[in-house]
């Protein structure tokens, strides 16, 4: 197993360390092993120290690469070079954003935003963020500095995967290549489209195959499986059967949606973003999502200020990306208001686990009443024509005197006025507000998207 002391980043980038070239060569031991890497499990102290060492050693890099972080560290009149410490980095470092990041790019036409900290000749891949709250950003990687993208093997290994196994990846391309984690586990890779045109193609596959792992499930997909089953008679208890997990990503799964998975025998585990700076995954115990603090530092603060939470409180992640060289973001106010708690997990990691609540920009405040997607959610789940959960809050801004919503439907309703007024019946029981509905066909709004989701708030 490998030393605790040694961090995901030292070991990928010495290939003579005990990294993952050492484990899947000694791939009949890893059954011996709890963890992929011994640091999941070690002591708050341990990961703290680990945390220190890696930020100053990245506050030294991006001083003078990251030219967005050069001009707002130059503005609050700190000196990266001058951090001492963890508690003297949370006292004195200043924050970005992403419209930090965007309007750098507007103003000087860096499509990376002013923090790319390498040449562009050095980059494998160029993604992007899903958009859903904006303009996309650009996200770089570099293939040969190990896991820069936006997970590890530490996540695959959590949920069961070993050498030799199948991988059913209906991933998407715009934030980087999963597939490199899947072979570099020694796994092999069934590559589609994110698409709910081809979960066809998918069955097919897994039949055939019989995959360990699905990644990743998500709202569009789930609405093609089920399309299927509905129209060819599908065994999804048996599609699923070979599963040892199904990861869920991109957004909250509803209430009917959960049942339907549960109903299909799928061993579930959901996925979120760290920040920007990597993922949060759940573990067997299903309580919270795991996030790896020596990818990144993480803060849990009171919006809009530099004021930590206690454990278990809520609060706006901050993240800090120490384990990524290529394009860091530094002192990140994510936008994602989380729970948090650093209790050791049932399963044995001692790392913080998160629960996401919402997007800060997703409120809508209706006559005084606040909104989130999340409250809309069941109502719309709970009305057969739009089950799917396929909707939009209407917000051009934050505050309005009534509530407009977007709502997919299936099918050809003879009486669609019937089905707008079921949705607002549901929807008031829930926020005592009635809402204006309009109805589109469930494929309209699934070329909103990004291939994983739609965005759910919308300013027209």
């Amino acid at each position: 197993m490998p030393d605790a002391s040694a961090t995901l980043q030292d070991r990928t980038l010495n290939p003579s360390g005990n990294g993952l070239a050492y484990q899947v060569a000694n791939a009949s031991k890893w059954g011996e092993q709890k963890f992929f890497d011994a640091i999941e499990g070690a002591p708050r102290e341990e990961i703290e120290a680990t945390q220190e060492r890696l930020l100053l050693d990245q506050l030294k890099w991006i001083a003078t690469r990251s030219a967005l972080v050069s001009e707002i560290w130059k503005k609050a009149g700190v000196d990266p070079l001058s951090i001492t410490s963890l508690a003297d980095y949370k006292a004195r470092a200043p924050f970005m954003d992403k419209d930090d990041i965007r309007a750098f790019r507007d103003r000087t036409d860096d499509p990376f935003g002013g923090v790319l900290c390498v040449d562009c000749s050095e980059l494998h891949n160029i993604g992007s963020s899903s958009g859903t709250t904006g303009d996309p950003t650009i996200f770089a990687e570099r293939w040969d500095r190990g896991y820069e993208g936006p997970f590890t093997p530490r996540e695959y290994w959590m949920l069961g995967l070993r050498p030799g196994d199948y991988v059913l990846e209906m991933s998407t391309v715009m934030r980087g290549v999963g597939h490199r984690i899947t072979r570099a586990a020694g796994a092999i890779p069934l590559m589609l489209n994110h698409d709910p045109n081809e979960v066809e193609a998918a069955v097919d596959l897994i039949r055939k195959y019989r995959p360990t792992i699905f990644f990743h499930l998500s709202t569009p997909v789930i609405y093609g499986l089920e399309r299927l089953e509905r129209e060819k008679g599908i065994d999804m208890v048996d599609l699923f059967s070979s599963f040892r997990a199904c990861v869920y990503g991109g957004e909250p799964v509803g209430p009917r949606m959960k049942e339907t998975l549960d109903r299909w025998g799928v061993n579930l585990f959901q996925f979120s973003s760290l920040g920007d700076s990597g993922t949060t995954w759940e573990c067997e115990a299903h309580d919270g999502f795991h996030a790896w603090e020596d990818v990144g530092l993480v803060e849990v603060l009171k919006p809009g200020t530099d004021e930590p939470v206690g454990d278990g409180e809520g609060g706006e992640l901050v993240v800090t990306a120490l384990h990524n060289k290529t394009d860091p973001l530094i002192r990140y106010r994510s936008g994602d208001f989380i729970r948090h708690t650093r209790e050791k997990c049932a399963c044995g990691r001692t790392h913080m686990r998160m629960t996401l609540l919402g997007r800060l920009g997703d409120e809508v405040i209706v006559n005084r009443t606040s909104i989130l997607p999340r409250d809309v959610w069941t109502a719309v789940e709970q009305v057969e024509e739009t089950s799917a959960g396929l909707f939009q809050i209407i917000r051009p801004q934050r505050e309005l005197t009534e509530l407009k919503l977007r709502v997919g439907y299936e099918g050809t309703p003879e009486d669609l006025a019937d089905v707008a007024r079921r949705v607002a019946d549901e929807v008031e029981k829930r926020v005592s507000v009635r809402p204006e509905i309009e109805m589109t066909p469930n494929s309209e709004l699934i070329k909103l998207g990004p291939p994983h989701k739609i965005p759910r708030v919308a300013k027209a």
